[in-house]
Formats: structure tokens, C-alpha cells, sequence
């Protein structure tokens, strides 16, 4: 999910086997986690996203589109999560996904005035953060990749903030029922999220590590959509 074509300079990407195929570097990432099926939908092309009842948990990625911009994709997406939240279903958004969500329940969405947000940046837990699920094996002062021109600035009703980080405060929400959404890119990598400045900022690129806890979290994911499924079974 990257955002509506022409929307970005997708030939930062061509240095990758699968360029700017951002599902297929999840699927290829994460594959090797027994009994899980990745299955893959780029929504911002027009592919049909799936029935809920073919779906154990979701990860919806980041965007180069803003919340503000309100494509059609955007529409479409905010018409189909609540489905998928109406029943249960484990939901894991990142970027672009946990403004989305933020913003749908009444969060304002605001530029980063000092610039971007670029690098490997470590996150400060809340005491509700230090014991959920989702942050397992997660300690205060571990590091994410971030690559955020915009954030969430307040906590939206009904949402437990979890972590915050330097510039951006409110940098991971539980919103309940199994929904996660971080600022940070726990399914990026160095170089997937450096690339994103190569021709914009290439200075910025010297900003991440590999030193980070990215994996941690997604598996905690995995895990929780696996506990679920099992207590529906």
C-alpha cells in the first residue's frame, strides 16, 4: 500500500528485486512463520480487498497519500475496517494505516513542522504499553524505523496510547478488540525505509540501523492473530 500511482517517485524502489511490490517484501520477510497463509492486496491499485470471512488478522501498511487527501482508495478502506473491527478481527496498522484509523476516530493529523522524521529512533513506553500483548519482549528505549512527513498529534476516545517517541508523541495506539497502529515501521527495514529519501533528502538515509525491534512486534502479532483464532475456534 504506497499510495495512488504518480503519487510518489516509485523508481527509488528499482534497486529492489520487487521494487515498490511493499506486500511481496512482507510476504518474503515474514513467510517462514508456520501455520500462517500471507495473502497480499494492494488496495491503492483497485484490487478488491478480502471477505472478512477469509481473513484471521490484517496488516495494512503505510501510504504516501495523506489522510486529507481522501482518494477513492481511502474511502474504501474507511468503509471496510470497520467490518473488519465489528468483528474481532486482529488488525495491525502502521504509518499511514494508524493515522488513518487515528483520524477516523476523531484524531487530528498534523505535518511535522520541523521537517521529516527519518531513522531508527528509540520509543518510550507507557506503563499500559509495558504490558500489552503487542510490545512483548519490547523494552523502553528499543528502536523502530520511522518515515513520517506527518503524525497523529492526540489520542483519539477510546484509544490507550502505548508509545511515544522524541517528535512524535503519540507513536503507538491499542484501540481495543485486537487493533494495534504504530507510527513507526515495525515491518521495515534499513534499507526499505532509507530508500524512501534517496533522491528527496539522501542525507537522511545515514539515519537508520539495523538495531532495531521491528520483527519483535510483528511476531507478537502473529501471535495474538493465532490466540484469537484459536479461542474462535
Amino acid at each position: 500500500m504506497m499510495g495512488v500511482p504518480g503519487s510518489f517517485d516509485a523508481s527509488v524502489y528499482d534497486c529492489f528485486e520487487d521494487r515498490e511490490n511493499e506486500g511481496q517484501w512482507f510476504v518474503k520477510r515474514y513467510s517462514h512463520h508456520a501455520g500462517f497463509v500471507i495473502k497480499t492486496c494492494n488496495v491503492c491499485l483497485g484490487e478488491a480487498l478480502p471477505s472478512i470471512s477469509d481473513i484471521d488478522g490484517v496488516v495494512l501498511a503505510g501510504s504516501y497519500n495523506s489522510v486529507h487527501d481522501n482518494t477513492e482508495w481511502q474511502q474504501y478502506m474507511s468503509a471496510w475496517l470497520p467490518v473488519v473491527r465489528e468483528n474481532k478481527i486482529p488488525i495491525l496498522g502502521i504509518c499511514g494505516s494508524h493515522q488513518l484509523i487515528a483520524h477516523s476516530q476523531g484524531a487530528e493529523v498534523e505535518r511535522l513542522a520541523e521537517g521529516p522524521f527519518a531513522g531508527t529512533f528509540p520509543i518510550r513506553l507507557t506503563e499500559a504499553g509495558k504490558s500489552s500483548p503487542v510490545m512483548q519482549m519490547v523494552n523502553d528505549g528499543d528502536c523502530f524505523h520511522y518515515a513520517n512527513g506527518e503524525h497523529v498529534i492526540d489520542i483519539p476516545a477510546g484509544a490507550t496510547l502505548l508509545a511515544s517517541s522524541s517528535r512524535v508523541p503519540v507513536a503507538a495506539l491499542d484501540f481495543g478488540h485486537h487493533c494495534y497502529t504504530t507510527q513507526f515501521h515495525p515491518e521495515g527495514s534499513d534499507q526499505t525505509l532509507g530508500t524512501v529519501w534517496r533522491y528527496r533528502a539522501p542525507e537522511l538515509m545515514h539515519n537508520y540501523h539495523t538495531d532495531d525491534k521491528g520483527d519483535q512486534l510483528v511476531e507478537n502479532f502473529f501471535q495474538i492473530v493465532k490466540s484469537v483464532t484459536a479461542h474462535a475456534r
